[in-house]
């Protein structure tokens, strides 16, 4: 391996001769080696700055590591520390066909903590939606920010559910009744109750209108005044229920297959 990082290459062949399967290292010791002497400057300042110096991709200094058969299995830019894991061959040094650029293994980035968040929210009646002289009719509902969630049951079959969050429910319930030329969901949904409805279904409304969230063991309020907020909680009820695997779900999913 030639190139200003072969004393890395070096380095790491020699370990693996030696049986190691991983080397952790701290930024001053790995430019400190002295094999690692010809590293003009020691490490650059990127590597202290953008993870992606570390990623095992076709740069110089990570073909370096690669072809010497290691891979970077984490970096912490914080700790200034970087771990190699040893592969039971070398990888490949040749470039590689652009189309293949996504194949380059991420790391696992330790500096930042895992996402670990629990949402509750608590389901009031609202009551039921009905259909008057073709027109729906929905129970009385305030002007605050809210989740809701719209539940069709049939004669027969499962269930049928829509969720949705909105910063005011009484408008809401009000882009339903008529929608505008504009409003597509709007215009989907008035067109699906209005149907259930007038073959014989039920349609209840349940909505929440305050919530928490835990995290790291701490529960706080989750200001559902925040357009953010109100997607979490409904995205959460959504994951639920997909999981859950009792209702079908009416809500437009660009990601289901």
């Amino acid at each position: 391996m030639a190139g200003k990082y072969a004393p890395l290459t070096a380095y790491l062949v020699d370990a693996a001769g030696h049986g190691r399967e991983s080397v952790e290292l701290s930024f001053a010791e790995l430019a400190e080696l002295a094999e690692l002497a010809d590293l003009v400057g020691g490490l650059p300042p990127s590597a202290f700055e953008h993870r992606a110096w570390w990623a095992n991709g076709m740069l110089s200094q990570q073909t370096a590591w690669r072809g010497a058969g290691w891979s970077v299995d984490f970096v912490s830019l914080h700790r200034r520390r970087v771990r190699f894991v040893r592969h039971a061959a070398p990888l490949t040094t040749s470039r590689r066909n652009p189309r293949q650029v996504g194949a380059v293994e991420l790391l696992l980035d330790e500096d930042t903590p895992a996402l670990d968040v629990r949402v509750r929210c608590m389901w009031r009646i609202a009551g039921e939606v009905e259909l008057s002289g073709g027109k729906l009719v929905f129970p009385s509902l305030p002007g605050v920010a809210a989740i809701y969630r719209l539940t069709l049951n049939g004669l027969t079959g499962r269930p049928r559910i829509y969720v949705g969050e909105t910063d005011n429910l009484r408008r809401r319930a009000g882009n339903y009744r008529n929608p505008g030329p504009t409003q597509q969901t709007s215009q989907r949904l008035h067109d699906e109750l209005v149907r259930h409805l007038a073959s014989g279904g039920t349609v209840s409304l349940s909505v929440a209108t305050e919530a928490e969230i835990e995290t790291g063991g701490l529960r706080s309020a989750l200001p559902l005044t925040r357009k953010t907020a109100r997607v979490l909680a409904e995205h959460a009820v959504l994951a639920l229920a997909y999981v859950d695997d009792a209702v079908d779900i009416l809500n437009a999913d660009r990601g289901a297959e």
